[in-house]
């Protein structure tokens, strides 16, 4: 049984969702080189690389998470106005929907919270009797 609190299961596997995301986008038309697809080309691995670290309970997982999805979540205005479609529009709602739903899993309840704190706590104590006195 996972010690993992189910707010940063659920959370971790929004990233998961998200990395993804960056990987099928890039086969919507119109295919192409330009500045998002080198966007969504950095983002995946980024996204993944993260996976396991948040499961475990990092804080600076956490934090470059919560960055990353920060920029992206602005982004998505300018991708909204650029590309006028339905289909884009939908795909853009329920990006933000799924950012929204991982940040607040990583910061609201006090589970996430604690395992974050708990982690780190965990890291200090450990790092600390290493040293020499």
């Amino acid at each position: 049984m996972s010690t993992t609190p189910l707010p940063v299961r659920i959370a971790t596997a929004g990233v998961g969702v998200h990395a993804i995301n960056h990987l099928v986008v890039l086969l919507i038309p119109p295919v192409g080189w330009n500045v998002g697809t080198v966007y969504h080309l950095i983002g995946a691995p980024l996204y993944a690389v993260l996976l396991l670290p948040l499961w475990r309970g990092r804080n600076w997982a956490r934090l470059t998470i919560t960055g990353l999805l920060g920029c992206q979540f602005a982004g998505r205005f300018v991708v909204w106005v650029l590309f006028p479609e339905t289909g884009v529009h939908a795909a853009l709602l329920f990006g933000w929907t799924l950012s929204t739903v991982v940040l607040l899993a990583l910061w609201l309840p006090a589970a996430a919270r604690h395992h974050f704190q708990r982690a780190s706590t965990l890291l200090t104590t450990s790092a600390d009797s290493g040293k020499l006195r």
